[in-house]
């Protein structure tokens, strides 16, 4: 059996550099720690069976925009430190999200969620798991209704939103304004009862949205 490779989302410093040692050893793993644009610049050759990333530091990176898309990359995620309250549902917008690890988890506790994920599991505190249900079955009673509802150009857009471009990036690729984008987007928050782009986001990828559908 291949040895897993784990990819920590960290700078390096001491911290780190024990943990990437500790989960090494415990787990017979390939650990290896780097920065987000060091992760997305290599992110072709780049082999992440998991990745390990602290909650403050990918809501840093995230408010800087240099968080990478985990879903696009097929990189399984778990976040850890995570504050027990309140709950952070902007972490269930990953289709990969593989597990939550409370804040001041011991030691232990991080070989065993990984070793669990590893085995095929997801390892999430129960109101993440309640949240994660109750969005699949509202999407799955709503989503024939709300396709119905929708443009052929906002169904464009709402599959675009799904790789997390900008919206520039979308005004380019369909050679609209950009004020066009943001009217059509407004609209599609209205049809689809959402109110950030996160869940709009979220809504295209849990029902594997794409613009042949």
């Amino acid at each position: 059996m291949n040895t897993r490779t784990l990819l920590i989302l960290a700078e390096k410093n001491l911290q780190t550099s024990l943990l990437e040692k500790q989960l090494a050893t415990n787990l017979d793993l390939n650990v290896h720690t780097c920065l987000p644009d060091e992760a997305i610049a290599n992110s072709q050759n780049l082999v992440a069976d998991l990745v390990l990333i602290e909650h403050s530091y990918l809501r840093d990176i995230d408010s800087k925009q240099i968080l990478p898309d985990f879903d696009m990359l097929s990189w399984p995620l778990m976040v850890h430190n995570v504050p027990a309250t309140p709950l952070d549902e902007d972490l269930l917008r990953w289709k990969l999200l593989k597990g939550v690890l409370l804040k001041n988890a011991m030691v232990e506790h991080i070989n065993e969620s990984i070793e669990y994920i590893f085995n095929g599991g997801l390892w999430l505190p129960r109101p993440y798991m309640e949240r994660l249900v109750s969005s699949y079955r509202c999407s799955d009673l709503s989503a024939e209704q709300h396709d119905s509802d929708l443009t052929s150009r906002e169904k464009q857009i709402l599959e675009l939103l799904a790789y997390g471009i900008s919206n520039q990036q979308i005004a380019t690729r369909l050679f609209l304004s950009e004020s066009t984008v943001k009217s059509h987007i407004y609209k599609l928050y209205k049809k689809l009862n959402v109110h950030s782009r996160h869940d709009a986001i979220k809504y295209a990828r849990m029902n594997d949205y794409s613009l042949t559908k």
